[in-house]
C-alpha cells in the first residue's frame, strides 16, 4: 500500500512578517537609546534591541531555511523539529489536534513511547513530561509556522497509521 507523500515547509510569509516586525522594534529600541539620555533609556532601548534582535535572527533563519519541516510518506512521519527521526506509521496508535492561542499541535499517541523519548536529550525529556502534565502527548507535531492545514495533517496521520496498524492485512 502506497501513501501520498506530503512535504511541509515553513510558512515563509509568516516569518517574513515576523522578521519585519522584529526589525521595527530593534529600530525603535535604537531610537530610544539615542534620544533618551540616561540609564532608563539605555536599559529600555537596550532590552528592546536585545530581545527583538534575537527574534529577528531566529525569524531570518526560519525564513531562509528551505529544509522540509515535516514529511509524511510510506516510511512514516518525520518531524525535523522533534529530533527523533522517522516514526513509522505502525508505531502511531492515535493522534488528536490541540490548538493553543491559534497554534496547532498534533498530539501523537505512540505504541511504545519510551522508545522515542529515549532518543531525546534529558532537557527534551523533561519538556515532554511537562507536555503530558499539561494535557498534550509526550511527542507533539508543532504546526505553528508551518505552511499547512493542521486538520489535513491530522487526517493524513490518522489514515496512514490505521493503514499500517500492526496485525492489519
Amino acid at each position: 500500500m502506497r501513501t501520498e507523500r506530503l512535504v511541509v515547509a515553513n510558512a515563509r510569509g509568516k516569518y517574513l512578517a515576523l522578521l519585519l516586525c522584529a526589525l521595527a522594534f530593534v529600530a525603535i529600541g535604537a531610537l530610544i537609546v539615542l534620544r533618551q539620555p540616561g540609564l532608563g533609556g539605555f536599559l529600555i532601548g537596550g532590552a528592546s534591541i536585545a530581545f527583538f534582535g534575537a527574534g529577528a535572527v531566529l525569524f531570518a533563519f526560519q525564513l531562509l531555511d528551505r529544509r522540509p519541516r515535516l514529511i509524511l510518506d510510506d516510511d512514516g512521519l518525520n518531524d525535523r523539529t522533534l529530533g527523533v527521526g522517522i516514526i513509522p506509521w505502525r508505531d502511531i496508535a492515535d493522534a488528536r489536534l490541540l490548538t493553543v492561542r491559534g497554534h496547532a499541535f498534533v498530539c501523537l499517541e505512540l505504541r511504545n513511547p519510551e522508545h522515542w523519548t529515549d532518543k531525546l536529550s534529558p532537557r527534551q525529556r523533561r519538556l515532554a513530561a511537562l507536555n503530558q502534565r499539561m494535557g498534550y502527548a509526550m511527542l507533539n507535531v508543532n504546526l505553528a509556522g508551518a505552511a499547512v492545514d493542521p486538520q489535513a495533517v491530522l487526517q493524513r496521520i490518522l489514515t496512514y497509521s490505521a493503514m499500517y496498524e500492526p496485525g492489519r492485512g
